[in-house]
């Protein structure tokens, strides 16, 4: 679809999962164009596969973070939440006054406070995102929090695009402080049930176990919710982990010892290092026992450590 007129040109630092989905929809919602540059370019093994990735989404396949940022009105950057500094440092010599630098990272405030220093002192205006679901099924219209001084005006240059925006606050870290404080509970109950229900199993009964669950809280689906949330930790595992990384962090700041997100960071790595984002070719398990089956797999091949 051609882009609206006066339509933005944006500019994504990092392309890999979110990034895609975002600026299809966002394509196809009218903005003028996407470019993107992600460190995969920078590897001979991954650039070709990488830029065939981008052309799929309808981006301009970048070599440099400098190329990609040149003509964008609003530059996204979904890199992983531990490259985020990184991200906002390399793009900050090349950006100017005009642009929005929009950090959708899931990181800790104090690290998106540090991000807005590298950006401000450009001109370029910083806004804090937090994506408050899942993207694969939204694309670009899943609920996103935004704060800062620059927030409500990047949500009226966003508006027209079908985009679920709602400003939080004109600080930078509110938004991500909502989003940090939700992983506490949202990572925390994979993890509880992930560490429940292989226990379960491991002693034969999975089935009982789930149905006490259901019969406790009989107005959800706990074989859905754990079916889905074990595929959730099967393939994300390792990028959650990263995230409960930050979410101690900004705990800590805040005074509170992180000893449930620090744990649930534990448990969801562990289920990283199972191999089961491999196992299962980045299609999440069908069922709870496809998931528990591939968890008993690694036991007997010596992968599962505690």
């Amino acid at each position: 679809m051609s882009g609206r007129p006066n339509a933005p040109r944006l500019a994504f630092i990092g392309f890999g999962e979110a990034g895609p989905l975002i600026a299809a929809g966002l394509l196809d919602a009218g903005v003028a164009s996407v470019a993107a540059y992600d460190i995969l370019v920078d590897d001979p093994t991954t650039r070709d596969a990488w830029a065939a990735k981008a052309g799929m989404a309808g981006a301009i396949a970048c070599t440099s973070v400098q190329v990609a940022v040149a003509d964008a009105d609003l530059i996204l950057s979904t890199v992983t939440s531990e490259r985020a500094l990184d991200a906002a440092a390399m793009a900050a010599p090349y950006l100017h006054s005009g642009q929005f630098y929009l950090d959708l990272n899931s990181c800790s405030p104090g690290k998106k406070a540090a991000a807005s220093e590298h950006v401000d002192r450009t001109g370029a205006r910083y806004v804090d995102v937090a994506v408050m679901d899942t993207v694969p099924g939204r694309g670009h219209r899943v609920p996103m929090l935004l704060a800062g001084p620059a927030a409500e005006d990047a949500a009226e240059r966003l508006a027209p695009f079908g985009m679920t925006l709602e400003v939080v606050g004109d600080r930078v870290g509110q938004a991500s402080t909502i989003k940090m404080a939700r992983s506490v509970f949202m990572k925390g109950i994979e993890a509880i049930l992930c560490e429940s229900l292989v226990a379960a199993d491991r002693a034969g009964v999975a089935d009982r176990v789930l149905a006490s669950i259901q019969g406790t809280f009989p107005d959800l689906d706990w074989r859905q919710l754990a079916t889905y949330h074990m595929g959730r930790m099967a393939l994300h595992g390792r990028r959650r982990a990263i995230e409960m990384d930050s979410v101690a962090d900004t705990l800590r700041d805040l005074g509170l010892d992180p000893f449930t997100a620090e744990a649930t960071g534990k448990r969801q790595m562990w289920t990283a290092e199972l191999g089961l984002r491999e196992r299962f070719a980045a299609a999440p398990p069908a069922s709870l026992e496809e998931f528990l089956a591939a968890v008993r797999a690694a036991d007997q091949s010596g992968e599962a450590k505690e």
